[in-house]
């Protein structure tokens, strides 16, 4: 064979075998990742840590960052403690150089503490991606995202959106009967509560009750005050004041403010 057709055969056989050796150990960098979440995550194995990840290794997450292995057991751990019978399934895999990316979903029932939260008894469920670099089959850094607003609604925590420079405050004084006060709330509760969560421009809603004197304080949170007049002039404020018309002894008076102060 001559030597200009010899050359770019072995360059050739050079490159698949190259492309080879590094299809092959992508696959072994996704299984590695299958393990932790099949049992890492899922079954608490805190000794497959030290086989698949680095002792310098690095992770990312919404909550923070942690570095170390200890550290990353702990974690695991509190997660386990709070959700005994978690469970992850990876949906989708991508692996591209020295990193995997896992697309994931997760279930598991809140029976222990977390982050200060009592248990719940609730089933929860979300979904993230991962992305994690291996060097010499061990995790060394890892990226996590999740959607941690959905698994603290889950739990009961209501997330205040922080303040703009045009939140508006409604504010309703009422003057009530004192002997129907339990009816008055359970009616705010039940009849004007979800309705104003339908409402554009809403943000919260409070009550403030006064059991002494029948007096009451209804505060809800809209993006702007456009947002209010807008709600006001399709009705639905008069329908919701409406509601309360065989519990009150005056007219509401309604008020209006700018919000500058959130905590």
């Amino acid at each position: 064979m001559k030597k200009s057709i010899l050359i770019p055969v072995i360059v050739f056989a050079v490159i698949m075998v190259f492309m080879a050796g590094c299809e092959k150990k992508t696959e072994e960098n996704k299984a590695i990742a299958r393990r932790a979440f099949e049992e890492v995550w899922s079954q608490g194995k805190l000794d497959v840590i030290d086989e698949i990840y680095a002792t310098d290794f690095i992770y990312h997450a919404p909550t923070g960052e942690i570095r170390g292995l200890e550290g990353f057991k702990q974690l695991v751990t509190m997660y386990r403690n709070a959700y005994p019978d978690l469970q992850f399934t990876v949906e989708d895999q991508i692996a591209e150089g020295d990193k995997v990316v896992t697309r994931w979903s997760t279930v598991g029932t809140h029976k222990g503490e977390l982050m200060g939260i009592p248990p719940t008894g609730v089933q929860g469920s979300n979904t993230g991606g991962d992305i994690i670099r291996y060097v010499d089959g061990k995790a060394v850094e890892e990226w996590t995202s999740y959607d941690l607003l959905v698994m603290m609604q889950q739990l009961g925590c209501k997330m205040i959106p922080p303040l703009t420079e045009t939140t508006f405050a409604r504010v309703t004084l009422t003057q009530g009967k004192v002997d129907m006060m339990n009816e008055n709330i359970q009616l705010y509760k039940d009849g004007v509560v979800p309705a104003a969560q339908s409402q554009n421009g809403y943000r919260g809603i409070y009550l403030l009750n006064d059991f002494k004197t029948g007096k009451a304080i209804s505060i809800s949170l809209w993006e702007s005050e456009e947002d209010a007049i807008a709600n006001e002039q399709s009705g639905f404020y008069k329908e919701q004041v409406d509601k309360f018309k065989d519990f009150l002894t005056a007219k509401p008076v309604r008020e209006g403010y700018v919000v500058t102060v959130q905590e």
